[in-house]
């Protein structure tokens, strides 16, 4: 009878031994998987601003600003959802004259995108002008409508420049890609010296895959520029 218990007692020993090494190498597997989780975390890279600039136009109590930026997603595997540029405006003392955040769409990986527009200043004229870019989400690429801008090709543009202080830009974007889009935006980036002097956006709706279609943007007061660029994103 003594020798039955003592054989009972020695498998439960045995049977809680082998359980607690089950949970050790459980344990372990759990923490090897969290760490790949945050070294892939950690491998995510933010947004990053390639240019920027801005000028400013109006007088009195209407004062603008006219700002442009070019932005880099330099994820291999990651696109990024809703990212943001956001602009804000100065006076000499540091005091916030303006403040306006530029949400975009989607960037895909290793992509570049450009956004131009305008921010009200309040009727005060900036000392400084922080042009400030945010990664929004990462995002898988396959579960997103999400198109490479050089799918988007920008073709036949011109600059009119008319006699009333007014400019048109006009040309043709077609979509190369798979994908229907409900809208594309199309910026406009003039430059003088290679530096962006204006910025501003029009939105092409309901461009289907292998269509092409034109688009004019009539602008006034555009700065004194020597070069402009046209570029299309996903919307």
């Amino acid at each position: 009878m003594r020798k039955r218990f003592l054989a009972l007692g020695l498998a439960t020993l045995m049977a809680m031994s082998i359980t607690a090494c089950g949970n050790s190498d459980n344990s372990s597997s759990s923490g090897n998987a969290e760490s790949e989780t945050s070294a892939q975390k950690k491998q995510q890279q933010d947004l990053q601003l390639v240019e920027s600039g801005y000028s400013i136009s109006g007088s009195d109590s209407d004062i603008y600003l006219n700002w442009g930026a070019t932005v880099k997603n330099p994820n291999e595997d990651d696109a990024m959802e809703f990212p943001t540029i956001t602009i804000t405006a100065k006076d000499a003392d540091g005091k916030i004259i303006a403040t306006e955040d530029q949400t975009l769409m989607y960037i895909a990986p290793g992509d570049t995108v450009s956004y131009g527009f305008v921010v009200d200043c309040n009727g005060q004229r900036p000392e400084t002008v922080e042009i400030k870019p945010e990664s929004g989400d990462f995002v898988d690429i396959s579960s997103v409508s999400c198109v490479a801008s050089s799918e988007l090709d920008v073709s036949n543009i011109s600059e009119i420049k008319g006699s009333y202080d007014d400019t048109n830009y006009t040309g043709e974007i077609e979509n190369k890609s798979d994908t229907d889009l409900d809208s594309v935006a199309v910026t406009i980036l003039c430059k003088k010296d290679d530096k962006i002097v204006y910025g501003t956006t029009t939105f092409v709706d309901d461009l289907k895959s292998g269509d092409k279609k034109a688009f004019e943007v009539s602008e006034y007061n555009v700065p004194e520029h020597d070069s402009y660029e046209i570029s299309a994103q996903s919307w």
